[in-house]
């Protein structure tokens, strides 16, 4: 080969990585041209509902649109970007984030967006760090629990409280009564050893789906993409400190459908199978009972507690209105140090078939008193033992996951018939209220 032949072939080489580029750029302009011939006559999407449910004069309350039709137009076009650049993100507002993330969903539904998968993940990365990154949020609670208001199986929470408050109108047509509260993500007063920022403390109620700014332009996130798990980075002893984030949400919920003064179609059904789903993880579970003992005890690898034959030990009582003792028990060190943390009384750990040895002078359990108060007589105790051992017989043992994003037969049952009810449903409130 030649002087002049190795110049001419780097320039040949160089001159056909041009042509391609060329040809990648027109390519991808005939998509972008191709997808917008295919998007013509769309217009920009509006807020999606709230949640299935049906209800009248909703436009009464319907939030006021938090994005311009100006801002609409200038940030709307970014879909076609082949590459949307990061810096720009950071200058938007919250909900022109979402505005956007809403937009690329909506139009490459409708047809394919040229770098829809690259776009669509940097525009949502963008709005989830925002998330893990804020100091306050504002988050709806359900007045009838208590705790983080439950919506088809999401916690809610929000940027602004203005959005927060027009949400609390619109989820009051639908005769819900649920209250704004700001909150820190990383609690500052928690003084226990185990720092719990508020989306830990979501983990152990059981809350994995997240809806940012529901009712407005939002999102939907995992809990686990904001925060890992409590057990994967610090060091709880999980066998002296048990959780049951699927318990605790399963009761929540129940609580919740139970509590709802409405009328629907499938309403005991429903009700029912969230009932069942909440019985089987209380019958499976293991629980903190308040307790203080004289003489040997062993403690077992999983934080149980074995008593010697001379050991004398007694239990903390609650008493009724109308005189009657009910045994408290915990599912977790949050709802035991809600009251106990730093009393004399020691936690001990037991499942839920040694519970039932301890209720025989008692009227039965009191599950999380402070908390949920999910009051469990004792006839019932033991019929529920009854039959989760014959169900256990016809299907095999089979423990309930532990992990609070995995659904199982229950979920999908009760899930099943939320979809179906709740896409009919025609909301009207309760005759007799």
């Amino acid at each position: 080969m030649g002087l002049f032949d190795f110049f001419g072939g780097k320039k040949s080489s160089e001159d056909e990585e041009a042509v391609a580029l060329q040809n990648a750029a027109a390519q991808k302009e005939k998509e972008i041209q191709a997808a917008k011939e295919a998007h013509e006559g769309m217009e920009w999407p509006s807020f999606p509902r709230l949640n299935p449910v049906n209800i009248e004069s909703a436009d009464e309350v319907a939030m006021g649109e938090t994005v311009t039709s100006q801002r609409k137009d200038e940030i709307g076009g970014m879909i076609y970007d082949s590459d949307i650049s990061p810096e720009t993100l950071r200058f938007m507002s919250n909900q022109e984030i979402l505005f956007l993330l809403t937009a690329l969903e909506v139009f490459n539904k409708k047809a394919p967006l040229p770098g829809f998968e690259k776009n669509h993940r940097k525009v949502y990365n963008e709005l989830l760090s925002r998330v893990r990154d804020a100091e306050t949020l504002y988050v709806l609670y359900d007045a009838t629990t208590g705790y983080p208001f439950i919506d088809h199986g999401f916690a809610n929470v929000y940027f602004e409280k203005e959005i927060a408050d027009k949400a609390v109108e619109l989820f009051a047509k639908q005769y819900r009564k649920v209250a704004v509260r700001e909150v820190k993500v990383e609690n500052p007063d928690d003084t226990a050893a185990v720092k719990r920022g508020f989306f830990d403390y979501l983990y152990y109620v059981g809350m994995e789906n997240i809806l940012v700014d529901n009712g407005a332009y939002r999102a939907r996130f995992k809990r686990s993409e904001i925060v890992a798990a409590p057990g994967d980075w610090n060091e709880e002893d999980r066998a002296k400190n048990p959780i049951n984030p699927p318990l605790n949400f399963a009761m929540l919920d129940f609580m919740a459908e139970l509590r709802w003064p409405v009328k629907y179609e499938k309403r005991e059904e429903i009700v029912r199978a969230k009932e069942m789903r909440m019985l089987s993880l209380i019958r499976s579970s293991s629980y903190i009972i308040p307790m203080q003992h004289e003489g040997p005890v062993e403690v077992l690898e999983d934080g149980r507690m074995k008593f010697g034959k001379d050991t004398k030990f007694k239990f903390l009582v609650l008493n009724s209105q109308d005189g009657k003792q009910f045994l408290p028990v915990y599912t977790d060190a949050i709802e035991f140090g809600k009251k106990l943390r730093g009393s004399e009384w020691n936690a001990a750990v037991f499942k839920y078939q040694d519970i039932l040895k301890f209720v025989s002078d008692k009227e039965g359990i009191a599950i999380n008193p402070d908390g949920q108060n999910v009051i469990l007589p004792k006839d019932r105790m033991m019929l529920l033992e009854v039959a989760g051992q014959q169900a256990d017989k016809m299907r095999g043992v089979k423990a309930p996951s532990a992990n609070p994003g995995t659904m199982n037969s229950d979920d999908l049952v009760v899930q099943k018939a939320l979809d179906q009810a709740m896409a009919r449903m025609s909301e009207k409130k309760d005759a007799e209220q």
